[in-house]
């Protein structure tokens, strides 16, 4: 009889942990990331103010999820451009730009269908003597609740793992020793998947 009111209590005593524990988490969250490329900002900001190159250098690609279709609307480069894609492991995502400084700042938002939030995001480009500074920021809102701010949590998570690995893929763009080390993480997390 003590054994399972032992459990029924280590349960009550967990779900209160879970639960209480989400008073903790933000109800936002951001990722910032840099890297430095080998190649001037206006080179740069070709792959980045332009949506039908994002293919080239976005973890979200044809590799990571072979059914993912694109669609592009809008001017062909700068603000008002803007890129869907839909496939079966990245869901329906549109990214809006919304403000665009060449070779400097590139401002979007994002929203992925099923969220109630939308996503900033902003390039900031740096001219170094050995390159290009590429600073990559994303800011999300996450719903009030416990369950949403735990999504919101793992989502940071994952989104940290695919902007290093776009950034990477970026780089490998101008060098190829970056382009022999981002295969060789687009095969690691492929075999992750």
């Amino acid at each position: 009889m003590k054994a399972p009111l032992f459990v029924l209590v280590s349960l009550l005593v967990a779900s209160a942990a879970v639960y209480l524990g989400s008073f903790l988490l933000p109800d936002s969250y951001e990722v910032r990331r840099s890297i430095v490329v080998n190649a001037r900002p206006e080179q740069v900001f070709t792959y980045l103010n332009n949506p039908t190159e994002w293919e080239k250098w976005n973890a979200w690609n044809k590799v990571y999820d072979p059914t993912m279709i694109r669609l592009y609307g809008g001017p062909l480069t700068g603000k008002g451009a803007y890129q869907e894609w839909n496939g079966d492991k990245v869901g329906m995502v549109k990214v809006h730009f919304t403000d665009s400084t060449p070779p400097t700042e590139l401002y979007y938002k994002q929203l992925t269908k099923g969220e109630d939030f939308e996503t900033i995001g902003i390039f900031s480009l740096e001219p170094l003597e050995e390159g290009t500074r590429v600073v990559w920021q994303q800011r999300s809102k996450v719903a009030d609740d416990p369950y949403n701010k735990y999504r919101g949590f793992f989502k940071k998570l994952k989104t940290e793992q695919e902007t290093e690995q776009s950034l990477l893929s970026l780089k490998a763009l101008f060098d190829p020793v970056a382009k022999a080390e981002s295969k060789a993480q687009i095969a690691n997390r492929k075999g992750r998947s």
